[in-house]
């Protein structure tokens, strides 16, 4: 396998946990959720389907918009009377409760964003793709956000142990500090490099120094974790951290 498809394999198994069959993926990527009401925890099923056009179920009444499919900041659209999208999603939330939520936009383009499947009414299009991958949902609530799953990867080729992280931090705030979400994907790639191929660095720097590459990044994020830890003073540490781990995965040939 060339070194590029490795990666590339990795980066997408590292934030993937198989639990009961089905996909379990941290979107680290989003903006931290508001934890005000029935909050969104995760996503359960995403839907693609071609063009359609909904009307509101109610003409005379606005409709609120969410900005994201976590449902966060929001507008209300009192004019527009036709939607048009190819997409859905199922949200679980805080409430244990199950929704679905449409993307649309209106003719124009310039009204757009989740609408509740509810407050629109029509015949959704043939369906191009579905997807049943459950993403948590990024939180700046420190509770939430600290709870952890570890699991350990399967069919390793050294004597050392090593596991997948899944939690819901989020990487525009955690305890005041940013990133850390990109730093644990960032272990996780590197972890299943080190349990897979364990010989990937033999030719140049050798895997005791990419497992202590490993063990520094991993002991700074327990810390962050626990609350050791915190505070924006923290960020540039945490990014030299990322780049320690990101330069050591560059480094595997394998």
């Amino acid at each position: 396998m060339q070194k590029t498809q490795l990666i590339k394999a990795i980066s997408a198994l590292s934030v993937a946990l198989f639990v009961g069959g089905a996909v379990t993926t941290v979107d680290a990527s989003a903006k931290a959720v508001k934890t005000t009401g029935a909050r969104v925890t995760k996503i359960t099923k995403n839907t693609h389907y071609k063009k359609t056009a909904f009307k509101k179920a109610h003409p005379k009444q606005g409709v609120t918009l969410y900005s994201s499919r976590y449902l966060t900041k929001h507008v209300t659209s009192k004019n527009t009377k036709t939607f048009y999208s190819t997409e859905s999603v199922r949200v679980k939330k805080s409430t244990g409760k199950t929704a679905t939520y449409r993307y649309v936009k209106n003719v124009k383009g310039s009204v757009k964003g989740w609408i509740w499947a509810g407050n629109l009414k029509g015949k959704q299009g043939k369906v191009t793709k579905v997807s049943n991958k459950t993403v948590i949902a990024p939180t700046t609530n420190t509770k939430i956000a600290s709870k952890t799953t570890y699991t350990k990867i399967k069919g390793s080729n050294t004597q050392d142990s090593f596991n997948l992280t899944s939690d819901a931090v989020s990487n525009t705030n955690y305890r005041g500090m940013k990133n850390v979400g990109k730093l644990r994907d960032a272990l996780n790639k590197l972890a299943t490099i080190l349990a897979k191929h364990p010989h990937a660095w033999d030719k140049n720097i050798g895997y005791e120094y990419a497992f202590d590459s490993y063990s520094a990044a991993g002991q700074l994020y327990g810390q962050m974790k626990s609350g050791d830890v915190n505070g924006s003073g923290y960020n540039s540490i945490i990014k030299e951290r990322i780049k320690s781990v990101n330069k050591t995965i560059s480094k595997a040939e394998c």
